[in-house]
């Protein structure tokens, strides 16, 4: 692309999106909060989760420290501590701890597409629940499917580690019928209906349309949905567990050093709404973990996949 081709596509882009905040929040996260952010010394505690002991890893998709403490019951574990997460969105979290490695002792659960899209062949077996039990009404993969899976698995491989990612807390708000207002509802953009750019409650947000405490009691209510089925999972099972997640969510707190206000989780941006995440240890009797080796996932279904990432707001 020549230089008068590249001043036109800039042109185009700066005409189409001037008036789009959030277009300009990803472009201030991309081009100046994420080099800056890389080099970051504050979080040098950034953990590999394959690194960690556990015998089960169970993820709840984008959810932050504060909210879990918020929500969950942490007498209920043995251990708890604040975690700091290798990523700030699931693509990069997954390509992080998992894209160069061959984990043979371990099964995936997968309801986020990135997993088949960034490490398909990187475990023993990868078991894509969201090809197999995407709900089309709510646009996502509910708590239950995911812990069937996961209890046929662990039958199926008694010695292998595993990792049961569940999509709770992460939008879509499976119970916030009741978050609508004025011109906006969260199942709009699910029906294609996209009001002035809004696509998801955190647009929503940073529009006006809503305010952080509809939104946070939403995310924290969709945080209580999956932890039943998370806590059952894990008394069902043997082993160490832990509750973790892959990163958090912004509703408007401000980065570092460029004060905007974020939104959602940006890539590459390590504020510590974004990667604190919790780490909730249940003990049991530890399992005999076996290698024996990594398989090539199928081909995933790419129309599925482009589908359901935008279902979960990733566009």
């Amino acid at each position: 692309m020549g230089i008068t081709d590249s001043l036109r596509y800039v042109y185009g882009e700066l005409a189409a999106n001037y008036g789009d905040s959030w277009w300009w929040r990803k472009r201030i996260a991309a081009r100046i909060l994420k080099p800056i952010h890389a080099r970051y010394p504050g979080f040098d505690d950034a953990m590999h989760v394959m690194d960690e002991d556990w015998d089960t890893l169970i993820l709840l998709d984008a959810c932050r420290a504060d909210l879990f403490e918020e929500v969950a019951d942490r007498e209920r574990f043995d251990q708890y501590r604040r975690a700091t997460s290798l990523g700030s969105a699931t693509a990069e979290w997954t390509k992080r701890n998992f894209a160069d490695g061959e984990f043979g002792d371990t099964v995936y659960i997968a309801s986020n597409p990135h997993t088949s899209k960034f490490a398909g062949d990187s475990f023993h077996e990868l078991v894509e629940v969201w090809q197999d039990a995407f709900d089309e009404e709510q646009r996502t993969v509910l708590p239950g499917p995911v812990t069937e899976a996961a209890l046929d698995a662990h039958e199926r491989h008694p010695d292998k580690r595993l990792i049961v990612h569940y999509m709770q807390p992460h939008r879509p708000f499976v119970e916030a019928d009741d978050l609508q207002f004025e011109g906006w509802h969260p199942k709009w953009h699910y029906e294609r209906k996209e009001i002035a750019g809004i696509r998801h409650p955190f647009h929503a947000l940073e529009a006006g349309l809503t305010g952080r405490e509809a939104v946070w009691n939403a995310y924290a209510d969709n945080l209580s949905l999956v932890l039943d089925d998370a806590l059952d999972l894990v008394r069902r099972l043997d082993g160490r567990s832990v509750l973790t997640s892959d990163h958090g969510n912004m509703l408007g707190g401000r980065a570092f050093p460029v004060p905007v206000r974020m939104y959602a989780h940006p890539r590459g941006v390590r504020s510590p709404e974004l990667v604190r995440v919790p780490w909730a240890v249940v003990d049991g009797e530890r399992r005999t973990i076996v290698d024996e080796g990594t398989n090539a996932a199928e081909p995933a279904d790419q129309g599925a996949m482009a589908d359901r990432l935008e279902a979960l707001g990733y566009v």
